[in-house]
């Protein structure tokens, strides 16, 4: 076969995919739409965009609607998660102090990052559900209760995975699901709980 015919048939099999993608109702955007990511702030109800002011810190009224914290709170007694916390509309980023707040509460996280990155160091205590379209991994989905405040991470800022399993999780009907933007970067600079190894 000469050159000419391979290139004619791999011009038409690229031609016959586009149209049957475009056709198609379940067929892949060619065309990404940027999702913007919404930061909790004083109100779950009430969310900033990214480009708004990310460099600016999060209130401590965050997770109000998330927490029972007494009047003499102190760094180390623990708050408790609220069980009537209001189910956001979509996935709700969080920054790594309030990602912090959060893992202190018990909340589970879910690293999103390739198995083989999760080996060699995580969230203490996280689970691994890589977005790679593995489906096998999504059974562990079935041992957490959809009612569960839920944050995703993966390694940082240029990472969006963490972002892709939150919007997933979301869509399967966890409401309650936070973005942790600074991921693995954030949490391994601060010096918080890691582990190595599957658990």
């Amino acid at each position: 076969m000469n050159k000419k015919n391979l290139s004619a048939i791999i011009l038409v099999s690229f031609f016959v995919g586009f149209v049957f993608n475009f056709l198609n109702p379940n067929g892949i955007s060619l065309i990404r739409e940027e999702r913007v990511l919404e930061f909790a702030d004083d109100d779950t109800s009430t969310m900033r965009n990214e480009n708004e002011d990310s460099s600016a810190e999060l209130s401590d009224t965050t997770f109000n609607n998330l927490s029972v914290s007494s009047p003499n709170y102190s760094e180390n007694q623990p708050e408790t998660l609220n069980p009537q916390a209001p189910e956001f509309k979509k996935p709700l980023a969080i920054k790594i102090d309030k990602a912090y707040q959060l893992y202190k509460q018990g909340v589970k996280f879910i690293d999103a990052r390739m198995p083989d990155e999760f080996i060699e160091g995580h969230i203490k205590g996280a689970i691994n559900i890589p977005f790679d379209g593995d489906e096998s991994y999504r059974d562990i989905l079935r041992n957490i209760n959809k009612d569960e405040i839920l944050v995703t991470y993966c390694s940082g800022t240029e990472c969006d995975l963490s972002i892709l399993l939150g919007d997933e999780l979301f869509e399967r009907g966890y409401k309650k699901v936070y973005i942790f933007f600074g991921g693995w970067n954030d949490w391994l600079e601060k010096g918080y709980p890691v582990s190595k190894g599957e658990q």
